[in-house]
């Protein structure tokens, strides 16, 4: 089921990417990929393990289904490989989107760059929240337990942080920020619990067959959100240094023009007429 919602949101996060121009975003696809192609490795092996407890029906099954386990990995791998390749091209013209976008300025263009950054970050936290519930829920919970209910809710609740990130960013909200801060700081407080309940020795019967997945799971999730508590610090720095307005002139919020690739941004934040192309 995780290695199924890492394939659709791999597609998401390189389709928005291609279509938006952002290089930062389809670099983040090709990081996210390796992830996906590791949780496909570990499955291999974890279903492998599960079936010899089961020496006759256990070989007969793993015969069946080790061609498109590999073949799976196979697929992810030359995925992967070809769009890196691709992002190698690409990235040569990331400093010039960037100049068009916000000018010449290096220090507005690496408030941008940390801009960005957070902006991939917080997509990847969707996941590894959102990923995580729906694992927990369908391998591990009952609907008995009282974490079930809880657990659902963190759905939700994430929909609503990452919303308030993304608007706070974007405002250059001060108190938004904060309060992604501390409810990030919680998250990661969450999972560490998780990973320490997976090995207690009185959870032992739940966890015995997820525990290797689900920890790597929560390992990675973790430094997720290590990095976004990063980048929100360092953007919530860079906050009131004209990163926003240059933006918004960008996008034409604060202009007349109706075709904003046509131009770009100098380092004085006036408009100049693109000619390239």
């Amino acid at each position: 089921m995780l290695l199924v919602i890492a394939s659709l949101y791999g597609v998401f996060l390189v389709v928005g990417g291609v279509l938006n121009g952002d290089t930062i975003q389809i670099i983040g696809f090709c990081v996210f990929n390796l992830f996906t192609m590791s949780l496909a490795i570990f499955r291999y092996f974890q279903v492998r393990t599960w079936l010899n407890d089961e020496v006759v029906i256990g070989d007969l099954v793993y015969n069946m289904i080790q061609r498109e386990m590999l073949a799976s990995i196979v697929v992810m791998a030359g995925i992967t490989a070809v769009f890196g390749v691709l992002t190698y091209f690409v990235f040569h013209s990331f400093g010039w989107e960037i100049y068009k976008r916000v000018g010449a300025d290096m220090k507005i263009r690496r408030m941008y760059i940390n801009y960005r950054l957070l902006v991939l970050l917080l997509k990847m936290d969707f996941f590894v929240f959102v990923g995580f519930a729906v694992s927990y829920i369908i391998l591990i919970l009952k609907s008995s337990d009282p974490e079930f209910g809880i657990t659902i809710a963190l759905v939700p609740l994430t929909l609503m942080v990452l919303s308030l990130a993304f608007w706070g960013l974007r405002r250059e909200s001060v108190w938004a920020m904060w309060t992604v801060v501390v409810l990030l700081c919680a998250s990661s407080a969450y999972f560490v619990f998780k990973c320490a309940r997976m090995y207690d020795p009185k959870q032992e019967a739940k966890y015995a067959t997820q525990k290797p997945m689900m920890t790597y799971y929560t390992v990675v999730s973790l430094v997720v959100v290590a990095g976004t508590l990063h980048q929100c610090a360092t953007c919530l720095a860079n906050f009131g240094y004209g990163l926003k307005d240059r933006i918004e002139i960008t996008r034409g919020k604060r202009s007349d023009m109706e075709q904003i690739q046509d131009y770009y941004v100098n380092a004085a934040g006036d408009r100049r007429m693109n000619l390239d192309g």
